[in-house]
């Protein structure tokens, strides 16, 4: 009876997943505002999910292709097209395997972040 209930606690967690999260700060070219903060979270487990968040404000929220694990999405901030391109890298053997998110603000490089 332990076994299945260690089983069952396991399954649950690989469907709950877990959520991670980096930041980078972003200064849009020519500006003197203040710097935006970028929040970028990966949630694991049946799907993964990323979602691009800028001062509080999400811009892109969308799962990876199953069967890849990578996606390119586009969203918008005041006026700036934002672009999260995620690619997945099994590694050697699984050493090393994770997800590279690239943050692009009107195609200039504002964030690189590893999961």
């Amino acid at each position: 009876m332990k076994i299945i209930y260690s089983v069952l606690i396991v399954l649950v967690f690989v469907v709950i997943g877990c959520t991670s999260s980096q930041f980078a700060t972003y200064r849009p070219s020519g500006s003197t505002d203040a710097n935006w903060q970028i929040n970028v979270y990966h949630t694991g487990g049946m799907t993964q999910n990323f979602k691009v968040v800028i001062n509080d404000s999400t811009v892109i929220d969308q799962g990876a292709n199953f069967f890849t694990g990578n996606m390119e999405e586009k969203g918008n901030y005041q006026g700036k097209e934002v672009k999260l391109m995620v690619s997945y890298s099994a590694g050697f053997l699984g050493i090393g395997s994770g997800y590279t998110a690239m943050v692009f603000i009107n195609n200039e490089l504002a964030g690189k972040f590893k999961f």
